[in-house]
């Protein structure tokens, strides 16, 4: 997941309050981390998923 979230992502939100990976003002590590990990995960799902289905390709399949 971290190729997909790093570049299609991070790179694309980096800094607001849409990207997983960029902590809040005054956020501790430890609030940071779960939601950090969390939300990458979920993110780079949604992003692969719209890839697959833009090229008509199914989420549960060999393509993926």
């Amino acid at each position: 997941h971290f190729n997909i979230e790093h570049n299609r992502g991070h790179h694309v939100r980096v800094a607001t309050a849409e990207d997983p990976a960029s902590s809040r003002f005054g956020e501790t590590f430890y609030e940071f981390l779960p939601r950090c990990v969390y939300g990458s995960i979920r993110s780079a799902w949604e992003i692969e998923k719209k890839r697959l289905e833009k090229q008509g390709k199914r989420v549960w399949s060999l393509d993926n």
